[in-house]
């Protein structure tokens, strides 16, 4: 399908809020939008109707369109739809890897492993989302998997932020490779999913306690 002006605005947009350049609370408007792109506001504002039904921007009464801020409880119903829908598409992707797969899986780690920006971590690691659970034939799931990790990233990145880490443990993610590559599949998707209720502990922002023995 042919990019837009509205699907090119949307992306800018998107990414500057997933990247943290645009952080929740700050005021948007469709005039510098418009003039930075050297277009007309109508483009823009279809673009913003957008962001707005997606969440990403939200509208406050007398005073225009804000990135929307995540709320805890929000960051908690993402994490109990990813957690129910991990292990369903592993069961059915691990099998399903090939060499190229596991290339790409491997590759991923790597350059997460050499990323020094965490701007960009949470984009590296949707790419490992969409390596492993890719193979999946699971296909309506795969559509929430990739939803979630658009909204996830900023939730990594803001998480990132205000813990100041300086490097992202990646123990979970090779243990997951090595099973995989063994093909113990009910193995791998253990480690991964122990992985993911790990968040629970490491990040009490979330509010995950009463979900993350379930």
């Amino acid at each position: 399908m042919k990019d837009t002006t509205v699907n090119k605005i949307t992306s800018f947009i998107r990414r500057e809020i997933m990247y943290g350049r645009l952080k929740g609370g700050d005021h948007i408007t469709e005039t510098k939008v418009a003039k930075s792109f050297k277009i007309s506001r109508v483009p823009v504002r279809e673009a913003f109707r957008i962001l707005h039904s997606e969440g990403y921007l939200e509208m406050i009464p007398n005073r225009g369109s804000f990135v929307r801020r995540i709320s805890a409880d929000y960051m908690t119903e993402i994490y109990k739809v990813y957690i129910f829908i991990a292990p369903e598409l592993l069961r059915d992707a691990v099998p399903r890897y090939k060499k190229g797969d596991f290339k790409k899986i491997n590759t991923v780690i790597s350059r997460i492993e050499k990323c020094k920006d965490f701007n960009k971590i949470g984009y590296l690691l949707w790419d490992f989302a969409l390596a492993i659970y890719g193979p999946s034939e699971n296909k309506f799931m795969l559509c929430v998997m990739n939803e979630i990790y658009k909204h996830n990233i900023r939730i990594l990145n803001d998480l990132f932020e205000l813990k100041q880490k300086k490097h992202y443990d990646l123990t979970a993610h090779k243990q997951f490779l090595e099973l995989s590559l063994q093909q113990k599949t009910d193995e791998a998707v253990k480690v991964w999913c122990e992985h993911i209720k790990r968040l629970a502990v490491n990040f009490p922002e979330l509010n995950l306690r009463r979900i993350k023995n379930s």
